[in-house]
């Protein structure tokens, strides 16, 4: 800092950390005046951010981030109950590789009957859907195996309705020529596949 001496006009130049904090006296070396002279003003330092202060600049990307992954998540877990609600997001789900299949662990085959009368035979059954949300009806396989297990007919069936409400059901129908059906089991499955947006 600069100091000037009233008296005589001489100008100093001091370092600033030889004035004291509170003030002090300081005298001319040229003529001997004495007067005060305070401490220079220290110049405002804005304190380093710290890691609350990275923590809070952070904090709305964070939350932003944190939504998404758990919009994902949920989309990701319930894709099935969620395109059976709205079918024409399939393509959305299959478009980003998340394929949608029905969810076989909530559907059963119940009241499967069988039927012949020469070589027609005759197939009808529900499929039922134990889950608290809208399923989408799997599509199902009808085998027809002579007494030797040999494959004496097999076909794909559709169901009635292409979703079943929790809880309810929907029926299958099939007629089919198959010979020397009189003594053949009749099985009914369940088949996995992906469903696509043209199935409905």
């Amino acid at each position: 800092m600069l100091l000037t001496c009233a008296q005589c006009k001489t100008i100093f130049r001091i370092d600033n950390a030889a004035i004291a904090p509170e003030g002090q006296k300081v005298r001319c070396s040229v003529c001997a005046h004495i007067w005060d002279v305070k401490a220079p003003a220290q110049a405002y330092h804005a304190p380093a951010s710290g890691f609350v202060d990275i923590l809070q600049k952070l904090r709305l990307p964070a939350s932003m981030l944190l939504l998404v992954m758990l919009l994902s998540g949920v989309l990701f877990s319930f894709r099935g109950p969620i395109t059976a609600h709205f079918p024409g997001l399939i393509s959305s789900f299959n478009g980003i590789g998340l394929t949608i299949e029905p969810n076989l662990e909530v559907l059963e085959i119940r009241n499967l009957q069988a039927s012949y009368q020469g070589n027609l035979l005759r197939v009808r059954g529900q499929i039922f859907n134990s889950d608290s949300f809208t399923a989408h009806a799997a599509p199902l396989q009808l085998q027809v195996l002579g007494a030797d297990n040999t494959v004496l007919a097999r076909e794909k069936l559709v169901p009635d309705s292409k979703f079943i409400a929790a809880g309810q059901t929907t029926d299958f129908f099939v007629q089919k020529e198959v010979e020397k059906a009189g003594n053949a089991e009749v099985r009914v499955d369940f088949l996995s596949e992906s469903l696509l947006l043209d199935m409905f």
